[in-house]
């Protein structure tokens, strides 16, 4: 029968060696900063983004100013709450009034985001 050697070995605990600790606690603070870097990344392209959008509805809103000057020109009414107000005139108003509001929501937003921006 063939002899069997027992090597003895010393038992190391593994998972708290000096080396290992440092090595996990920098991959953790590279894989934050990525995240962090990510995070600023999507905030300025939202933030473009809603400026875009911003400025796009900025002039919706004078071209709809324009077009209800023009249909008022023709109209001997200026009160809205008239009866004889012009149907085009009150549903352009309706849209424009829709399109501020959107403009206000954007602007908050954007807000936020450049408040997060200085935050990081």
């Amino acid at each position: 029968m063939a002899d069997q050697y027992y090597l003895e070995t010393t038992v190391t605990e593994r998972r708290n060696h000096p080396g290992r600790v440092r090595t996990r606690s920098n991959k953790r603070f590279a894989q934050s900063e990525m995240r962090r870097q990510k995070e600023i990344e999507n905030n300025r392209t939202a933030a473009v983004r809603i400026r875009n959008m911003i400025a796009a509805l900025e002039r919706a809103v004078s071209s709809l100013n324009a077009s209800i000057d023009a249909v008022l020109e023709g109209s001997q009414v200026r009160d809205p709450t008239n009866f004889a107000y012009p149907g085009a005139a009150r549903a352009m108003c309706a849209r424009r009034d829709n399109i501020q509001g959107t403009i206000a929501v954007l602007s908050r937003q954007l807000a936020k985001i450049n408040d997060a921006e200085t935050d990081i």
